[in-house]
């Protein structure tokens, strides 16, 4: 498994794992509907561009690519977004698709994610989760994390809780 930056190149892989893991994280928990509705396209786009002014925004997006079968996860990072006075730097995604959970690429990506944060002098680092994501905050929990903050989100409608 090779953790690497992320290239414009890889903007469709990204979005391919990124709408995948939604599908398989977040069943249950969003509607069937919303994430049937969640487009390659649309995400591909998205990623190139915070790809394209990831240095301008500094942002570092990392992915996990297999020999075999490519790009299986990714992660982004950088500057806090809620200009919170404790935390500096805040991990924004990590995903991976389904048959690669579990094997050890998450905490890969994490390491990345800390040491960048840390050479940028962006920490102590924030992470919110949906808090009905169960696996994702054992995952962080396990990992040293402690629930500090709730805030709550809407999708469609829907008003979902997230921790950091």
């Amino acid at each position: 498994m090779i953790i690497r930056e992320a290239k414009i190149s890889d903007a469709f892989s990204i979005a391919k794992v990124s709408v995948d893991a939604w599908r398989t994280t977040y069943k249950g928990i969003l509607s069937y509907e919303y994430l049937n509705n969640l487009s390659y396209e649309q995400r591909e786009q998205a990623m190139k561009n915070i790809i394209s002014n990831s240095t301008r925004d500094g942002i570092s997006i990392f992915v996990a690519e297999e020999s075999k079968n490519g790009i299986v996860g990714f992660s982004t990072c950088g500057r806090e977004r809620s200009n919170d006075e404790i935390y500096h730097g805040e991990l924004y995604d990590i995903y991976i698709i389904k048959e690669y959970q579990n094997k050890g690429i998450g905490s890969m990506l994490l390491n990345y994610v800390q040491e960048r944060l840390s050479s940028q002098k962006l920490q102590p680092m924030l992470i919110w989760v949906l808090e009905d994501n169960k696996p994702a905050c054992n995952f962080y929990e396990i990992r040293g994390g402690n629930r500090i903050k709730e805030r709550y989100m809407n999708i469609e409608n829907v008003i979902l809780k997230e921790v950091a």
